[in-house]
């Protein structure tokens, strides 16, 4: 990958909060990614039902990167067991089964981040997902979720994080 598309996708994601203080489009495609994420789990549907969810999503929250929302949520569900494999081996002292559907979602998220989208520094995944932690979350749940993710960066990132 060149410097610059990694640049690139560090701006895109620095550039998640407007002027005027509120969430920009990637931060806010996450935010609707992790909510119907967690609707689907607790919800128990089938994948091919979240569809008519993912378009209400959109129509909802205008400012949203469309696109990238989408590749989250169908990244997601198609790569789920393989992020979920990922997170149990990066859990400690946990199972997989324990860890709340707000936690598991943001994981979920977070891990198909640091594994499929590359121009985008780990650094900013982490920092995005501990925000997502303390939206949705109690007070563990943004170092819960910022100790897994480091876990698993430092797997799948091993190069950039030892930079």
């Amino acid at each position: 990958m060149s410097p610059t598309s990694r640049q690139d996708g560090a701006a895109a994601d620095r550039g998640e909060r407007d002027s005027d203080g509120g969430a920009g489009s990637r931060h806010q495609a996450r935010q609707s990614a992790v909510e119907l994420l967690y609707a689907w789990q607790i919800g128990g549907c089938d994948p091919a039902d979240v569809a008519p969810l993912v378009a209400g999503r959109i129509a909802e929250r205008r400012r949203m990167d469309t696109d990238y929302f989408r590749a989250l949520v169908e990244g997601v569900i198609t790569c789920r067991e393989e992020l979920d494999g990922a997170i149990a081996k990066a859990l400690t002292g946990r199972r997989l089964e324990h860890v709340g559907a707000i936690e598991l979602a943001i994981l979920r998220v977070g891990c198909w981040e640091l594994s499929r989208r590359l121009e985008i520094p780990y650094r900013v995944i982490l920092d995005e997902a501990v925000e997502l932690g303390h939206e949705y979350g109690d007070d563990p749940v943004p170092s819960f979720v910022n100790g897994i993710l480091d876990r698993l960066a430092r797997t799948l990132r091993a190069a950039e994080t030892a930079a």
